[in-house]
């Protein structure tokens, strides 16, 4: 078995510095250096969110992107077009769409027909339902639930809101 980066079979050729390497200085190459998530400095959501981005993985992806939001926001030549998938109405997300619309820091949306279809279900009153993971699609199918992620609509409302 080949080992990574930091295998014991490099430490024997002299260190784990290797034959034909040259270690870097982080600090030297101007790497960030990472900081811990102190909830003692936290005071609002935003800080919270903003001290993620100092953190890895998808916390720093979540402060990163909040970061680009108020960019865009603050920016009034910036022309702002959002991405969505269907299933944001199912999901709920709907009032914030319009919000950010409303508000002018979207200008544009490029969604999927889903969007238009499960958003007309939730403008006619019809409702979505929480799904129960331990029933199975095909359960869900005989009683007549459509499955969409974690919620179902039920084929009745879906077939009358299509006529």
């Amino acid at each position: 078995m080949r080992e990574g980066n930091h295998g014991s079979s490099q430490r024997q050729q002299g260190g784990g510095e290797g034959l034909d390497r040259k270690l870097h200085n982080p600090i030297e190459d101007r790497l960030i250096p990472l900081e811990p998530l102190d909830l003692g400095k936290v005071t609002s959501i935003d800080s919270l969110v903003r001290a993620m981005a100092k953190t890895a993985f998808t916390g720093r992806q979540l402060g990163e992107a909040a970061d680009v939001l108020e960019a865009m926001a603050l920016d009034e030549d910036a022309f702002v077009v959002m991405t969505l998938a269907g299933a944001m109405t199912v999901a709920k997300q709907g009032l914030i769409i319009t919000e950010l619309i409303d508000r002018g820091i979207v200008n544009a949306i490029v969604s999927t027909g889903a969007l238009m279809a499960h958003g007309l279900v939730e403008a006619t009153g019809r409702a979505h339902f929480r799904a129960n993971p331990e029933v199975s699609d095909e359960e869900l199918y005989e009683q007549g639930y459509n499955r969409v992620y974690d919620t179902l609509e039920p084929e009745r409302t879906s077939t009358t809101s299509r006529k």
